[in-house]
């Protein structure tokens, strides 16, 4: 039997809003993947707690005043902590993990779609809460998400492995494929987030044959991306057979389409195509290509500060707190394969040291 519907807000008693409490709430349950009315009533729950807490104290900015949903660009890692206290102070510990998890969740998926607030970092708050990662309703760390991003280079050859239908396709469906290809190399190559990708012009790229583009990143910043020659030949084989007059680098060719510029979404929806096709685990999305290549070349022996610059990330301690729990496995991993003794060979060691 379902739980007696809520009817008002658990901390200010206001009259429950008809609204989700925040900005793309809907869509984030939906990638959530939660399958499960209880624990979609929960997060849903958690998230609405969240913003009365915030408009009942008055914290970062946000009023009672305000109508729901509320926009999460006022956010920081400090106020995500704080409530997180509250939490545990006011509600049962499961509750309270349960709760931290939709918020920590619902980051995650800001994250992903280049919506994060400045004032967020993640990485500070993986390494602050002692809590497990929640990943698609499954309890994951840092480490677990590692290694279900190794599948992300299988997501660039699924593209490359379909057939290109014939020049005179009627639907564009061969434009659409080169495009496809064009984009996950590029994710791949740049580790770009999705907003730059979409926002790129052919000029920026010199018609697919720059080795690297300016573009300006998050904050406005200007930043260099590079583009290798895998991701520049795709680029050329993409950009050969267009004839419209769009500059935009990446556009829609279904009929109705009209080469509109894509969206951050339709990225999206590029990558969890090949995800699908591959059987691969369903929290993979376009922003993971970006992770998996930090991390890639941190266990290549990139330097930290090199791969900051290849982010576009302005402060070094966001790169090293995001990454730093699985650059830290590789490198004991590596030193034990190197320098460990087995409890046999310790024996055997031991034994010559007493005889000497």
């Amino acid at each position: 039997m379902r739980a007696k519907r809520e009817t008002r807000l658990p901390i200010t008693e206001r009259p429950l809003p008809n609204s989700p409490a925040w900005l793309h709430e809907n869509s984030y349950l939906i990638e959530a993947g939660l399958r499960s009315f209880k624990t979609e009533t929960t997060y849903r729950s958690g998230l609405r707690l969240f913003a009365d807490w915030l408009q009942h104290f008055g914290h970062v900015g946000y009023s009672i005043d305000e109508e729901w949903p509320l926009n999460p660009d006022r956010l920081s890692t400090a106020v995500v902590l704080t409530y997180r206290n509250w939490l545990l102070a006011n509600r049962s510990r499961s509750t309270g993990t349960t709760y931290t998890s939709a918020v920590i969740g619902y980051l995650h998926f800001l994250d992903g779609q280049d919506m994060l607030p400045d004032e967020i970092q993640l990485g500070k708050l993986q390494r602050q809460l002692t809590r497990r990662q929640v990943d698609r309703n499954q309890a994951e760390t840092v480490i677990d998400f590692d290694i279900i991003r190794q599948d992300v280079p299988h997501i660039v050859t699924y593209y490359e492995s379909l057939t290109l239908p014939a020049e005179n396709d009627r639907y564009n469906r061969r434009l659409s494929l080169l495009r496809d290809r064009a984009v996950v190399h590029m994710l791949y190559s740049t580790a770009a987030r999705i907003s730059e990708i979409v926002s790129l012009n052919r000029v920026n790229v010199d018609h697919g044959r720059a080795e690297y583009a300016a573009i300006t990143g998050k904050g406005n910043k200007p930043r260099t991306i590079h583009i290798r020659d895998y991701a520049r030949k795709s680029l050329q084989d993409y950009l050969r057979e267009r004839n419209d007059s769009n500059p935009a680098l990446f556009v829609a060719h279904s009929r109705n389409a009209k080469s509109a510029r894509i969206s951050i979404t339709s990225v999206h929806n590029v990558v969890k195509k090949g995800v699908k096709a591959l059987g691969l685990h369903s929290s993979l999305s376009a922003h993971d290509f970006r992770h998996f290549r930090a991390t890639q070349l941190l266990r290549e022996g990139m330097p930290l500060e090199v791969v900051q610059e290849f982010l576009g990330h302005a402060d070094i301690s966001t790169t090293r707190n995001i990454y730093a729990p699985v650059l830290g496995v590789h490198i004991v991993s590596e030193w034990l394969d190197n320098v460990d003794v087995s409890p046999q060979e310790a024996a055997v060691s031991a034994e010559k040291n007493e005889e000497a």
